[in-house]
């Protein structure tokens, strides 16, 4: 008498393996490592006669995929930092030159010639 349910040679020999559900055979088969389901229906006969002893599929142990853990730093470079300051400060410092730059095109000081005369009195002040 075959094992309980599971993959075995096709009885049919239709396929390579079968399907043992531990009562019959079922319509699940598989060929070359594709699976899928034999449209043609069993012999009744043949549906329920067991998997004959040592027929079961090979067991394939598929070894777990390797995992690549990626972490990420929250400090940042030392250097990547710095640079960011040095062109922030440049940003800034670029702005202040085009609003000092701005303002002073918007209002031209006007050219007058302003000439300043003082008259000295007639008299000298008197003494009191």
């Amino acid at each position: 008498m075959g094992d309980g349910p599971g993959w075995y040679r096709d009885p049919s020999g239709a396929y390579s393996y079968r399907y043992w559900d531990g009562a019959q055979w079922t319509s699940r088969v598989s060929s070359g490592g594709a699976t899928g389901n034999d449209p043609n229906p069993m012999d009744p006969g043949v549906a329920a006669t067991p998997p004959a002893p040592g027929t079961a599929a090979p067991v394939q142990v598929v070894p777990p995929q390797p995992t690549v853990q990626v972490t990420q730093s929250r400090g940042g470079s030392g250097a990547g930092t710095v640079v960011a300051i040095v062109l922030g400060v440049i940003a800034i410092i670029v702005v202040i030159a085009l609003l000092a730059n701005a303002a002073s095109e918007e209002e031209p000081t006007p050219d007058i010639d302003i000439t300043v005369t003082t008259q000295a009195p007639a008299e000298p002040p008197a003494d009191s």
